[in-house]
């Protein structure tokens, strides 16, 4: 299972997210990238990926996390994995989430949403 992972470089490494960010309604949230005068959107998954993204567990650790919230009725998708690290790859391409050896501490302005009143 997840050969993908197995073979990523990505796998044993924490990930966590550079920009803030704020709900645009109740369901999706917008990105403010700090390397571009622009706002991000994202879609479902991609957006899950970037939420979780707070430096405490690692790229195996989530995607073995992912795949236990599916039943066993549904079935885990077959490229989880591959899902995953692609969603990770695409936004550490933009700039909005980096990786490292260790868990990271986020600050409250990006690890809440900007109308959290945390993140002040």
């Amino acid at each position: 299972v997840f050969d993908g992972l197995r073979e990523s470089e990505y796998r044993d490494k924490y990930f966590y997210r550079t920009s803030p960010w704020d709900w645009l309604n109740d369901e999706m949230i917008h990105v403010f990238d700090l390397n571009a005068p622009r706002v991000i959107t994202m879609d479902p998954f991609p957006q899950l990926v970037y939420l979780e993204a707070i430096g405490q567990e690692t790229v195996s650790e989530f995607v073995y996390a992912t795949a236990s919230k599916y039943s066993k009725k549904e079935g885990i998708p077959e490229q989880l994995d591959l899902g995953i690290l692609e969603a990770l790859d695409s936004q550490i391409s933009d700039g909005l989430i980096k990786l490292s050896d260790t868990k990271k501490q986020l600050e409250n302005s990006i690890l809440f949403s900007k109308s959290d009143k945390r993140s002040n």
